[in-house]
């Protein structure tokens, strides 16, 4: 039995291989299947590729540790500098007897540490079963690289997406200082000693918070409600995931036809339901989150199109996945025929 391949130009036939011309055609020729003679495709010419690639991945290493680290950790400080108040920030004036400020604290349906553990792991967890479940799915890539590869290309995105976070939450830790707008929970908190002598409607721009009830740190936040934190990071992390599956996960369905369209829905209904907790707990006005929902659809839609190019992100290989288990820099008849342009003679 012969069959006859088209093969790209640069593959070099050793001399052992049964190779016979084609009549016509050229750049096409043919191949014995039924000889039991081994069938070695071009070696890869240039040795010193994974040589290269190991030190372009030390030196980024090191421009990593040495730049962008220290200002992740710059920016970190910042963030909570600003959060605990140490740095000084804006607090705007109120009027008296104000029925949008008179709400009762009654704490956070959400905790801001149940939001952070969501926006943080969860998103890694999903991203790399997805991953790993394409690489499955990949007969061409070696079983031991599989795990290491989806490791890899879920990282690369999960890069991008922590750094979209970090830029968010820094601007949003800013707004809230610039404006110092109250909450609506703002007296019980604070409880202004100026609100006790004023009349009517009085506005009043200086004050001094006189709770003892609450902790200095509520006692400042008291006047950080625009715009509002846990929508934007929740809107941000829900609709980046509900992107995603749609884009990377939707290959799924010879496995199962509800799994990606169920994920879907949980993400919206987590990025809408933590906005709609933050006005029935009466720890943001309604236009607070909805600047928040309008900052997180924005950093989406940054993310997605600027930063991880709509998650068309080339595979990410490793320089193993150049060599065959002979060690030699030998790629697989089967691969490359099936990486190439084929044209079959019968």
């Amino acid at each position: 039995m012969v069959r006859t391949y088209r093969v790209v130009s640069c593959f070099k036939m050793p001399k052992r291989s049964k190779v016979v011309p084609a009549p016509t055609g050229e750049g096409v020729f043919t191949i014995d299947m039924s000889s039991t003679s081994t069938l070695d495709i071009a070696t890869v010419s240039d040795q010193r590729v994974p040589v290269q690639v190991e030190m372009q991945a030390r030196h980024s290493l090191i421009w990593h540790l040495l730049i962008d680290l220290p200002i992740l950790l710059l920016v970190a400080a910042v963030c909570i500098l600003l959060e605990v108040g140490a740095i000084p920030s804006r607090r705007s004036g109120f009027r008296c007897n104000d029925p949008d400020l008179s709400f009762p604290h009654t704490g956070d349906t959400l905790s801001i540490s149940l939001i952070a553990a969501i926006t943080i792991i969860v998103p890694y967890l999903i991203i790399w079963a997805v991953e790993s479940t394409l690489q499955l799915d990949d007969e061409y890539t070696i079983k031991q690289n599989k795990l290491l590869t989806s490791a890899k290309t879920a990282g690369f995105i999960y890069r991008d997406y922590i750094y979209a976070a970090i830029v968010n939450l820094t601007v949003l830790e800013v707004v809230k200082c610039v404006v110092g707008s109250p909450r609506p929970t703002f007296f019980d908190l604070c409880k202004p000693d100026t609100a006790r002598t004023c009349n009517g409607s009085d506005y009043v721009s200086s004050y001094t918070c006189t709770s003892t009830r609450y902790s200095r740190y509520l006692q400042i936040d008291s006047s950080r409600s625009f715009p509002s934190a846990h929508t934007s990071l929740s809107v941000y992390c829900g609709l980046f995931l509900a992107w995603y599956l749609q884009r990377r996960a939707f290959s799924w369905h010879s496995r199962s036809v509800l799994v990606v369209p169920l994920l879907q829905v949980l993400c919206i209904i987590y990025s809408v339901t933590c906005p709609l907790t933050r006005i029935t707990d009466h720890r943001h006005h309604w236009w607070d989150v909805l600047a928040g929902a309008f900052m997180g659809i924005a950093t989406v839609i940054y993310t997605v199109l600027v930063l991880c190019k709509n998650f068309s992100h080339p595979e990410v290989v490793s320089t193993s996945d150049i060599s065959s288990s002979d060690g030699n820099n030998h790629q697989s008849v089967r691969r490359l025929l099936a990486s190439g342009p084929r044209g079959v003679v019968p």
